[in-house]
């Protein structure tokens, strides 16, 4: 399974990359004082199992917010109901039996640490987070990613007769317009353009004049624009479509400065064939049917699910 696609699902509690930037280390009498109450107020329970405003408020700046009183009501009482989503998950997971090694743990860390190219541990120390509990928070990572292959992805193939029948009910979407691939060379004016106009007169090579005269970011390309339809690039390139293969236009003025283009190629307008779509349709399709899937699955878990909030314990 593709981590990354079952990410979308995961209640956002272990955003690393705002948690290396983002949080404060807080550490006052008052703190304490609020840390003691906080341990005592319950925010939730799901199915009886309690969660404290003080695991909530560990959670929110381990997800990387810089201050939870510094946050909308709106955005903690929405990071609570993921959290309750997460929990839920995690019970689920525990009640399939699912489990996770510390190797797997240890890998994840590892590749947090080669992505990032940090020390985790002495960098979550610095920013006042508890190592042992960022890294339980891999453990659940794991747990309802295991959890989400199994009960979602799985179950959510797509056959090759699913894709024909995508292929020949839309026909309009595979489409493919006229494409023209152009080079173009662009300089600030009218005369340094003309200068260059008269260089490919002589016979010069449009690559060489657009690497030695171009001002735009794909002049070290030869000016290469690539391939490009109707509508995709400014209506001041739409000279391109009329002219014969290896002509180049007259110079042109944009927004942009003067243009010499040369059109290198023409595709004409056709449709794209079922093999070239495929893997395209494929992927489509199998999104459809893993959000269709997670929702119902998610729905199904909240109807067996037993969960009270106390919203008002955020305030």
């Amino acid at each position: 399974m593709d981590i990354r696609r079952c990410s979308q699902y995961i209640a956002p509690l272990l955003l690393v990359g705002l948690l290396f930037f983002s949080c404060k280390k807080q550490g006052t009498e008052q703190q304490r004082d609020n840390d003691t109450s906080a341990n005592v107020k319950i925010v939730a329970t799901v199915n009886g199992d309690p969660i404290t405003l003080a695991e909530f408020q560990e959670r929110f700046a381990r997800a990387g917010f810089k201050s939870e009183r510094d946050v909308r009501l709106a955005v903690k009482e929405e990071f609570l109901n993921r959290l309750i989503e997460r929990t839920m998950m995690l019970r689920e997971a525990q009640r399939k039996r699912i489990k996770i090694g510390l190797p797997e743990i240890n890998n994840r860390i590892a590749a947090f640490r080669n992505e990032h190219g940090k020390d985790v541990k002495s960098d979550l120390d610095g920013l006042g987070i508890d190592f042992e509990k960022w890294k339980s928070d891999i453990w659940e990572d794991l747990m309802i990613e295991r959890l989400l292959s199994r009960e979602v992805y799985r179950r959510s193939s797509v056959s090759s007769s699913e894709v024909r029948r995508y292929y020949l009910a839309n026909p309009r979407e595979f489409e493919k317009p006229e494409q023209v691939h152009v080079r173009q060379i662009v300089v600030s004016t009218e005369e340094e353009a003309k200068i260059a106009q008269n260089l490919l007169q002589s016979g010069a090579d449009f690559e060489v004049i657009a690497r030695e005269k171009s001002t735009a970011p794909e002049a070290s390309s030869g000016g290469d624009l690539g391939y490009f339809s109707m509508g995709e690039m400014p209506v001041d390139f739409n000279v391109v479509f009329g002219l014969s293969k290896g002509g180049v236009s007259g110079i042109i003025k944009s927004p942009y400065g003067y243009h010499l283009f040369k059109l290198v190629d023409k595709r004409r307008a056709g449709k794209i064939s079922l093999e070239e779509a495929y893997k395209e349709i494929e992927e489509k399709l199998s999104r459809e049917k893993e959000d269709n899937r997670y929702k119902q699955w998610l729905k199904e878990l909240r109807s067996r699910t037993k969960f009270e909030v106390n919203y008002s314990a955020l305030e």
